[in-house]
């Protein structure tokens, strides 16, 4: 999507990207960063006695690594303006390889160019909804003939 400028993005055009599998490695170094280190995620005995029977992956390190999946070209992303109805549908556990679909469901214009509201899926390998959201980026135009882009 975002190698693409505004004009060239039509409601409806869809796309998926490459996925990432989800490593103990991703979950250990998010704790880390966020601070968030609860037993759900860090500890593996404390995980057998929930419902899902082993550890998960942070529902905003699985948001988070989607959104690292979709390729950025310079001049095409100008803001990420703001994301709403973040659902986390199912669980993601360690191993699980996970992929961002996305669909364009509304574009208006704002100089230069025009905010485009997107859908986005983030399925696993068993084709499952893991996590939905709906985000606004701010997407540049065109750059004028002989112009930088």
């Amino acid at each position: 999507m975002f190698d693409r400028y505004y004009d060239e993005l039509a409601v409806g055009d869809s796309r998926e990207f490459t996925g990432v599998t989800i490593t103990e490695t991703h979950v250990v170094n998010f704790a880390g960063v966020t601070g968030d280190h609860f037993g759900l995620h860090m500890d593996a005995e404390y995980a057998k006695t929930t419902p899902f029977k082993q550890r998960v992956a942070h529902g905003l390190l699985v948001l988070s690594c989607g959104a690292g999946l979709i390729p950025l070209l310079p001049g095409r992303v100008l803001a990420f303006m703001g994301m709403a109805d973040v659902a986390f549908r199912a669980p993601c556990f360690f191993g699980d390889t996970i992929r961002p679909v996305m669909e364009v469901l509304e574009k208006k214009d704002k100089e230069p160019g025009g905010v485009v509201t997107l859908n986005e899926e983030i399925l696993n390998q068993r084709d499952e909804l893991v996590v939905s959201a709906r985000i606004n980026i701010w997407v540049g135009a065109r750059p004028a003939a002989g112009g930088p882009g």
